[in-house]
């Protein structure tokens, strides 16, 4: 036997909703998976991007357009100075903040009126146009005020609000340049109005610098009239104090008197100072005098060339003296007139220090005058100035006075006349870079972008739907989700195939009792080919997928599966067919095959190949007919098959396949055949197949591709509680072309079987 799973078959995964689309197992959907759902979606797809793009061309064609131009305005925060007075107005400024400012200037407004009035939007109908709603309120607010003046107003104001919104002044990034765009209809109106507010702009600059610079110079001039009379009234009191209070000065602020006492002070200086140098120079004679000439350094104390000749003389005579003396002896006449020449030259000497000290003391006593007489001034002068002190204090201070008024005097002169200069030089702190051009292309609607934009949209617009359409799918759709939903191998994949009737030869022939019932497969009928693929389309795509199933057959649980029980979860999933073309797949390989129609209640497949059989597995089951002679054989195949009669409603179905007659039927068909193919029926509404997979070696589950909802089938394998082991595998069946290559990743399938 096989080995069995849980009692309760409940160990199934459970497989939401959302994954009955997936390619393989997991939630991913790979490359190849994703490229196949493109495949049997993409009808929808280009259906959804050809609806999108024609609403957008259609959108594009109603719309009308719009052009925008630019000028482009450089806001230079260098000063030029053309002299060098500073200007009334200063300049902008560099900081972030006051570059951000003239964008609040240039969308102000009272730069928007001076445009409007100027390029006199109020009669264009573009910006004059008002809607019903301006209308409506216009005629509530002309019933309450003056109608001219309220209209007026209101005309003005929309033309304003028209043209703020159709206007927009930005920075490019951190620089100083300004973009000042305009929207109009009109390509050459767009480019005009850009300019226009641009040059308003850096008018008004001008405009301003200019009434700054007028409004300066008129305060200027009434100021300086008022200081004029100031400065001199207060210079007449000072000269009218001066001459009251005998006071002259003779500038840099100072008095006679005082400039009087500091140059006396300075001769003090002097004279004390030739005072104490003559002095010295009279003492230091006189202490050399009173030494005498043959004391040493006599000629450098006197300082005189004369004496210094002289003692020279004198010591030459003395030494000639001593040596005559010492030769010829003292009394010989040439030594006399030696020593007569030394007492002469000593005569010389002493009558040069008198003079030279007679004329130092006069000079000693001459600077000793001279700096007494200046002592006696100075102290006069000292005098004069205590009495004098109270009157320059009162002097000084109306001379402070004066000075001041005249500095500010001075200061204000100077800057009326820059400021009058000024007035006929100013310069603006901003300039028009790049005017604005013509454009030549709509800025609205960007059509290119429009449309780029509604292609990429639609195209995610479809793809989205695609994938929800195949989120939503609840059928099976790959190998890989049945068998990770169903916990059993997927043994293969059947396309969907055509009803092709094939008139074909049959050797019908009984197996061995009656010959009445020998026919089997009637070729007239288009049901019949279904089950005749296998042998009639042997290269189809469905013959081989029926062949993979039984090579799967036999490697299951080891080729053990003798006995096997074909079912699905719902009615009309193809398993009849399946069932069919698998039994003669077995026999076409050499097998003893025979073929059960084990559905009780709608016993499909006899209604196909054994239209005309009048008993079947019932009597067998009840007794009332042997096995052998309802067993029917066709010779061209040598199939055998047990067809399943319904003459009227089998209430006791399930009892019937519950007997021991049916294990019977099952055990000798075992013995007599190498392989027995049941087609029972479905699992969830009736119990029967229940009972029959319990006596056989194993189940094959046929659920059909992209229909059956994973839950219905995991509850059709539920249902078979402890039996649930016996279901071998599962089969997907009536998989369209597009559905095989999406469930088996090939490149087509033959689609015509």
């Amino acid at each position: 036997m096989l080995t069995r799973r849980s009692s309760e078959g409940a160990g199934l995964p459970a497989v939401p909703a959302g994954e009955a689309h997936g390619p393989a197992s997991g939630d991913i959907l790979d490359l190849r998976g994703l490229w196949l759902v493109l495949r049997r979606r993409g009808g929808m797809v280009a259906a959804t991007v050809c609806l999108v793009l024609a609403i957008t061309v259609m959108t594009l064609a109603l719309i009308e357009p719009r052009y925008s131009a630019t000028a482009v305005v450089l806001i230079d925060p260098r000063q030029q100075r053309v002299i060098s007075a500073e200007a009334v107005l200063s300049g902008i400024g560099s900081d972030a903040a006051a570059v951000e400012s003239q964008v609040e200037v240039i969308e102000s407004s009272t730069l928007a009126l001076r445009v409007i009035a100027r390029e006199k939007l109020e009669g264009d109908p573009e910006f004059a146009e008002r809607g019903f709603l301006l209308r409506l309120l216009e005629q509530v607010s002309v019933g309450r005020h003056s109608p001219v003046h309220d209209e007026a107003d209101f005309r003005r104001a929309a033309v304003l609000d028209a043209l703020r919104e159709r206007m927009q002044v930005k920075r490019r990034g951190r620089t100083y340049v300004l973009e000042i765009s305009v929207v109009s209809q009109s390509a050459q109106k767009a480019a005009r109005l850009a300019n226009a507010v641009a040059d308003e702009y850096v008018a008004g600059q001008l405009a301003a610098k200019y009434r700054a610079t007028e409004r300066a110079s008129q305060w200027l001039g009434g100021r300086l009239e008022a200081l004029r009379e100031q400065v001199y009234g207060a210079e007449r009191a000072v000269e009218h104090y001066k001459a009251e209070h005998n006071l002259v000065s003779v500038g840099s602020g100072d008095n006679l008197l005082e400039q009087q006492i500091a140059e006396i002070s300075q001769q003090m200086i002097l004279a004390r100072a030739r005072t104490a140098e003559a002095r010295a120079k009279f003492a230091q004679i006189r202490e050399a005098a009173s030494a005498g000439v043959g004391e040493p350094g006599i000629a450098e104390a006197l300082g005189s060339l004369v004496v210094t000749n002289l003692r020279t003389q004198f010591a030459e005579a003395a030494r000639r003296t001593a040596e005559l003396g010492a030769r010829y002896g003292s009394q010989h006449p040439s030594v006399t007139a030696a020593r007569a020449q030394v007492d002469d030259l000593q005569r010389q000497i002493d009558a040069e220090l008198a003079r030279i000290l007679a004329g130092v003391r006069n000079e000693y006593e001459v600077a000793v005058g001279r700096e007494a007489s200046l002592e006696a001034s100075l102290a006069e002068l000292k005098k004069e100035a205590a009495r004098w002190g109270e009157s320059t204090v009162r002097l000084r201070e109306l001379e402070r006075e004066a000075m001041a008024l005249r500095s500010v005097y001075e200061q204000f002169l100077t800057r009326s006349k820059e400021t009058l200069e000024q007035e006929s030089l100013q310069i603006a702190d901003a300039e028009i870079v790049a005017p604005a051009i013509v454009p030549t292309r709509p800025s609205y609607p960007r059509t290119g972008l429009v449309l780029a934009v509604a292609c990429a949209g639609s195209i995610l617009a479809g793809l989205s739907l695609a994938f929800a359409l195949e989120h939503l799918d609840v059928g099976f759709r790959s190998i890989g989700q049945v068998e990770a939903c169903l916990g059993v191998p997927c043994l293969g994949v059947l396309p969907v195939v055509q009803e092709r009737p094939r008139p074909m030869p049959l050797a019908p022939q009984a197996a061995g009792r009656d010959a009445s019932r020998s026919w089997l497969w009637s070729a007239n009928r288009p049901a019949d080919a279904l089950m005749r693929i296998l042998v009639e389309q042997p290269l189809s795509a469905f013959a081989e997928a029926v062949r993979k199933v039984r090579v799967g057959l036999r490697s299951a649980e080891g080729g053990g599966v003798r006995v096997l029980v074909v079912v699905s979860a719902l009615p009309g999933e193809g398993k009849s067919t399946i069932a069919a073309n698998l039994a003669l797949a077995l026999k076409v390989a050499g097998e003893r095959v025979v073929l059960v129609d084990g559905d009780l209640r709608n016993p499909a497949l006899t209604r196909v190949l054994a239209p005309h059989a009048e008993q079947g597995l019932i009597e067998v089951l009840r007794g009332e007919q042997p096995l052998d002679a309802i067993l029917m054989e066709d010779k061209a195949t040598g199939l055998t098959f047990l067809p399943t009669v319904r003459t009227g409603a089998v209430a006791d179905a399930a009892e019937l396949v519950e007997t021991h007659h049916f294990d019977a039927v099952l055990e000798r068909l075992r013995l007599a055949f190498d392989r027995v193919i049941v087609d029972a029926a479905p699992l969830l509404p009736v119990v029967d197949s229940r009972a029959i997979i319990g006596r056989v070696d194993g189940a094959l589950l046929v659920v059909e591709w992209g229909r059956i909802d994973p839950a219905a089938a995991q509850a059709a394998i539920r249902t078979l509680a402890a039996d649930a082991d016996r279901v071998i595998g599962a089969v997907l069946s009536k998989v369209t072309t597009e559905g095989y290559r999406y469930c088996c990743g090939i490149g087509s399938a033959d689609g015509g079987a």
